[in-house]
């Protein structure tokens, strides 16, 4: 339910900024989670989920986001997995389509 949901989140952020320096996966989970985490009553089962089991400590311009419990633990991890198997999926996408000359560079 809540790897559904950032996906959703994840696939319009990629769709939005689809250029070379655009937003990474952990950069686009880094804002929703702060958007969420943020307001002070969460809307729906993920949100709510999420105020449960995440907390976000803020520290001059500093974020970070601590588990709550064990099942926080496990949340947090389970969404920086996907966020890292999303990125290797793009890059694998991006190779398949480039061509093998690309590669070939003369080493002055």
């Amino acid at each position: 339910m809540i790897l559904e949901a950032f996906s959703i989140v994840l696939r319009q952020g990629y769709c939005a900024e689809n250029t070379a320096a655009g937003p990474t996966a952990m950069d686009i989970l880094h804002h929703w989670l702060r958007a969420i985490l943020s307001k002070p009553f969460p809307e729906g089962n993920v949100e709510k989920v999420i105020h449960a089991e995440i907390s976000m400590l803020c520290c001059e311009e500093q974020v970070a986001f601590m588990p709550r419990s064990r099942s926080g633990e496990s949340l947090l991890k389970t969404l920086y997995y996907y966020c890292e198997s999303y990125e290797q999926w793009q890059f694998n996408r991006w190779l398949h389509h480039v061509k093998p000359h690309y590669f070939n560079r003369q080493l002055s």
